[in-house]
Order: C-alpha cells, then structure tokens, then sequence
C-alpha cells in the first residue's frame, strides 16, 4: 500500500469538551502549573463512549458530577498541535458539547487552581491551552445562534 500524497501520516487525538454557557459568558478552568485557561475534559479512550467519555474527565478534573449534557456536539475545532507529548506535531480534534455541572462544587486540588466565567470579548485576550486556540472564534458563532 502506498501513502498518499494528500494525507500524512499522523496521530490524531480526539478529545470531548465541555462547554458551560450562562448568559453569553463561558466557564473555563486555569491550569495551576502553567496559567493557561481551558474548556473541561479531554481524551477520547479507545472505545469509549463521547458522553461517557465527557462524564468521566469532567469527574476526574474538577470533582463534580455532571448534571446535562447536549444531545449533540455543539462545536468542533480541530487543530495542529506542535511540541507535545514527545511528538514534533499531531492532530487534536476536540468535540464540544454544552454541559452544566455545579461549578461550587469544584475541587481545587485536582486540575484547576481557578475557575471563572469570561466574556467572548475577555476570552480573546487569555492565555488559551494549546489545546484551545480556536475556542473564541468557536465561541462567537456559539453567541450568535443564543441571541
């Protein structure tokens, strides 16, 4: 079998993201060991289910039972990430789905030093996880479907 000319070899990493939305303001989450703020969850396992998956990481990082998740995914961004987990460069393809969980709730001592509610207009100045460079270009057509 050859390798094609239009498809590179790769690892692709799909992840599940969950968005918390409240008012046209978004819920996101600073790491404490590199400042860098962020959508909760994370890696897709091999065979697992997208909202079992998005159940699972969200426990796992904050601590807190999620109470909704959409249907559907409401966003994707995939993107090109360089430099990480011991590669020169891999596709990440996160998939959104809005959530709601009770963000008092939060336990500091896993994942997060901080959580925060932002404005689209705040996102953009932030200093996004790698991860989550598209996210407020994905939030504004998030605000335009709510108005």
């Amino acid at each position: 079998m050859s390798e094609s000319k239009n498809f590179p070899d790769a690892f692709y990493r799909v992840s599940v993201r969950g968005i918390m939305i409240k008012e046209n303001k978004f819920l996101l989450g600073r790491h404490g060991e590199d400042s860098t703020w962020e959508t909760f969850g994370g890696g897709l396992d091999f065979g697992e289910e997208l909202q079992d998956a998005l159940k699972r990481e969200i426990l796992e990082e904050t601590g807190c039972e999620v109470s909704y998740i959409s249907d559907k995914p409401i966003l994707a961004l995939p993107h090109i990430v360089h430099n990480k987990r011991g590669l020169d460069w891999f596709y990440n393809f996160p998939i959104y789905y809005e959530v709601k969980f009770d963000e008092s709730k939060v336990d500091f001592s896993l994942q997060y030093s901080e959580i925060k509610w932002f404005t689209l207009e705040e996102i953009q100045s932030l200093n996004l996880f790698e991860g989550e460079e598209g996210i407020g270009e994905g939030f504004k057509s998030l605000v335009k479907k709510n108005k």
